[in-house]
């Protein structure tokens, strides 16, 4: 059947992530792996509650096919937000999408050609890479450090390669959890400009904040050239079962991502979009997201104080001041991916690095999520976790790997 796919479906890559699925829901397994968000969060009797409303009452609009662009009114609260976000943004801005995966297909499969030039982060987000892939893009990776993107690799690539298209996460990135500064990303709209390419800013994790001093303003604040196109999602929080995410984007872009919409699946599910938008309508997502963060802050605390506990002289982390991540390298030679089999026979289950990087590096590297595991399992599976590791790397001593260290965060 091999001759019957076309050029890009030979380039289908699974994805690392996925294939971690069975494990996520497995109660024998305390999974640091997916990084999807707990259902504590989820406000589901009030989303119930919406759902038979809508149904009852808007069956017109909620059960029928609607417009490409999204419901007006949603696409109006959306438009909000990215003010909210320094975004200089009206209701003609925005296309909602079903999550923001789906954006990420759009926009490539609207500006990419086969052998176009794609910019990533090292390390950067598999669904991305996936979707580049998808259109026989060249991917080619810049160098991050604790402030984001390196403006020196940024240049040096790009002079190198002459991208079409950066794909960067500068809030509290999947998989490394950092933040990138806004000196950082002034750099690099500037470099985009002197070299001629656009920004796909993906911000996903950008209201899940658990510091004072993080500062999240859109990278597209400072876009006055239609340079950037800005994702967003309800996804991280309110629930990623309602499929609703969002593009922001120049008037020429986005009329060709409508009709690229359009051929994929005329418009969102509308009963989707009905639910978020009478629950945003209703004042109800500020106290939504507060209530996230709480959450989501406690879990994160637990996770670096285990960390540091077991961790301290063998590895550093990132952290994760605000996202669903927190990265960890190890300073011994090791490939995370060979520690995956012990650590599931022993109870724990946990990303390895390597595949969020497109040049090949990162084995001594993975990644934890803190979403989804209560605190007593979050510090046993780390206790695990450190288990294995000491058994697979039988040079280092029990007191080597325990002994407390204050990590950098890098």
């Amino acid at each position: 059947m091999e001759r019957f796919f076309s050029r890009d479906a030979r380039n289908f890559r699974p994805s690392a992530i996925r294939a971690f699925a069975k494990l996520i829901n497995d109660p024998n397994i305390i999974s640091f792996a997916g990084g999807v968000p707990s259902p504590e969060t989820f406000p589901a009797e009030r989303i119930a509650e919406i759902a038979g409303q809508v149904i009852r009452e808007k069956r017109s609009v909620a059960l029928q096919y609607g417009p490409t662009r999204g419901l007006p009114r949603l696409c109006d609260f959306v438009a909000g937000i990215c003010r909210s976000r320094g975004i200089d943004c009206s209701v003609d801005d925005v296309l909602l999408t079903t999550g923001s995966q789906q954006a990420l297909d759009l926009i490539a499969h609207t500006l990419l050609d086969p052998g176009d030039v794609v910019l990533v982060e090292l390390p950067t987000y598999i669904g991305g890479t996936s979707s580049f892939y998808a259109r026989s893009a060249t991917l080619e990776g810049v160098e991050q450090d604790d402030d984001g993107i390196v403006p020196k690799s940024l240049a040096e690539v790009a002079a190198r390669t002459k991208p079409k298209l950066l794909y960067t996460i500068p809030n509290f990135q999947n998989p490394s959890g950092r933040l990138m500064t806004q000196q950082r990303r002034a750099e690099v709209l500037r470099i985009a400009a002197e070299h001629d390419f656009l920004v796909i800013e993906d911000d996903p994790y950008g209201e899940l904040v658990y510091v004072r001093e993080a500062d999240t303003l859109a990278m597209k604040s400072r876009d006055h050239e239609d340079r950037v196109i800005y994702l967003g999602s309800f996804s991280k929080i309110l629930a990623p079962g309602l499929r609703c995410g969002w593009i922001v984007a120049g008037a020429e872009v986005l009329a060709k991502l409508e009709i690229a919409k359009q051929a994929a699946d005329l418009c969102s599910g509308m009963l989707d979009q009905s639910i978020v938008d009478e629950f945003t309508a209703a004042g109800e997502l500020p106290a939504q997201i507060a209530r996230v963060r709480d959450f989501y802050r406690e879990k994160r605390g637990t996770m670096l104080e285990a960390l540091q506990e077991h961790f301290g002289a063998r590895a550093t982390w990132t952290p994760a001041d605000g996202g669903l991540f927190t990265f960890v390298t190890m300073r011994d030679d090791i490939d995370t991916a060979a520690l995956v089999p012990d650590a599931v026979a022993n109870g724990v289950a946990f990303i390895p690095g390597a595949p969020f990087f497109v040049d090949g590096t990162g084995r001594n590297t993975m990644r934890l999520t803190f979403a989804k595991e209560n605190d007593e399992r979050i510090r046993e599976g780390i206790r695990r976790l450190a288990a294995v590791l000491r058994t697979s790397v039988g040079a280092a001593s029990h007191s080597d790997l325990d002994s407390p260290r204050v990590p950098r965060a890098d």
